[in-house]
């Protein structure tokens, strides 16, 4: 069995938090996994400030040792050598199992200086970044093309990756990687809960199944790619004849950003309540789903789902869940608008996915395994 006291160094830049944010719950699902499996976990903690001699120092060495493999997302001395100060220093302190979880996977400068440290890196990237940064949406020169094949680089570097959504593995594979696939699904606890509205919209449903209420916008309006897609449904809400049904639209800024859609039987609520989100899922007869770009809705969809509440979405939002039972998808304004009327009944629940877990953690107690055989080695070849 794996030894508990001999945790897994991670670096996500992310809470795990089962109840916050997309990003927070996936690190939230990874950290949880590895506890299952009798691993903890010894997240990397990076320093408020650091002198500015020790910064152009580890940049200095860092430049001089590794070459152009000392590169991080953003250009400059200063952000290289923190980061290599910042690393090297969490390398060394960790006393646990030598196998890093590289979840934060922005630069090559961690694996590198890992794999010379003696680490495994296990990749879990949350997405493929260089397809959902900021100049995807900012930005209409902006081509990834280069950004894309240096991520697949720096994917590279790692002794295993796994995936979140089953296309990602399907490109990774495509460009020589041989990727896991180990899709979300929420922590415990948010299970329950999900569990629970399941159970009271159970008790709503009308006897064909459906519940009969208003139709859920969610997300945060500050994310460019969300708010372009909330503002694409709302429009489309808008031009539709006599819907006849009321949209609530609730997330981080809704009520500021989509202020000009508001009109009668549109609520913008901004962010709300744990308590009144629990509320909108337990009452609504959809979750409307729209996005931009490559993220897709890969957390959202299963614990709606989770929680007995049809999704509509456009192609891009279903990203991993095409197939799956109370997914509707939509590529036109036409198929949206027949959506919206249809009555649509509560989902199946999704199951957990044993068998990626499974493999996951074989692959997880196999490098553990190497690096300690690995340390052993290293130690007896010392005078």
């Amino acid at each position: 069995m794996p030894d508990t006291n001999a945790p897994l160094l991670r670096w996500t830049r992310f809470a795990s938090d089962p109840r916050g944010t997309g990003p927070e719950k996936r690190s939230a699902q990874i950290q949880t996994l590895c506890r299952e499996f009798g691993f903890a976990v010894d997240n990397m903690q990076p320093p408020a400030s650091l002198p500015r001699w020790r910064i152009w120092s580890a940049g200095l060495v860092a430049r001089m040792r590794f070459g152009s493999r000392a590169a991080v997302d953003r250009p400059g001395p200063g952000l290289l050598g923190y980061r290599s100060a910042f690393y090297r220093s969490a390398l060394a302190r960790h006393r646990g199992a030598r196998v890093l979880l590289w979840e934060t996977t922005y630069d090559n400068l961690l694996p590198v200086m890992a794999r010379e440290a003696g680490f495994r890196v296990i990749a879990l990237p949350h997405n493929l970044e260089s397809l959902v940064s900021e100049a995807v949406f900012n930005d209409p020169g902006y081509d990834p093309t280069a950004d894309l094949t240096a991520e697949v680089r720096r994917l590279a570097l790692a002794d295993a990756v796994f995936t979140i959504a089953k296309e990602e593995r399907w490109f990774l594979e495509a460009r020589g990687l041989a990727p896991g696939y180990l899709p979300y699904y929420p922590d415990p606890a948010l299970v329950s809960e999900c569990t629970a509205i399941r159970q009271r919209r159970a008790a709503l449903a009308c006897a064909d199944g459906t519940v009969r209420g208003p139709l859920l916008i969610l997300g945060s309006a500050f994310n460019p790619a969300t708010s372009r897609g909330m503002e694409q449904q709302l429009e489309w809400l808008a031009a539709m004849p006599s819907a006849g049904t009321e949209i609530v639209v609730a997330g981080g800024q809704t009520d500021v950003v989509l202020a000009s859609h508001a009109r009668p039987g549109v609520e913008l609520l901004g962010r709300v309540t744990r308590e009144k989100l629990t509320t909108l899922l337990e009452k609504c007869s959809a979750l409307l789903i729209h996005t931009f770009g490559g993220a897709g809705a890969v957390t959202r969809i299963p614990e709606a789902l989770l929680a007995g509440v049809p999704i509509i979405a456009n192609f891009n939002a279903a990203r991993d869940q095409f197939g799956t039972p109370g997914v509707h998808v939509y590529e036109s304004a036409t198929t949206f608008a027949t959506l919206v009327r249809l009555p649509l009944t509560m989902p199946p629940a999704p199951q957990r996915p044993h068998e990626a877990e499974e493999r996951f953690r074989l692959e997880l107690v196999r490098l553990v395994n190497l690096g300690s055989a690995q340390s052993l080695i290293g130690d007896k070849a010392k005078p």
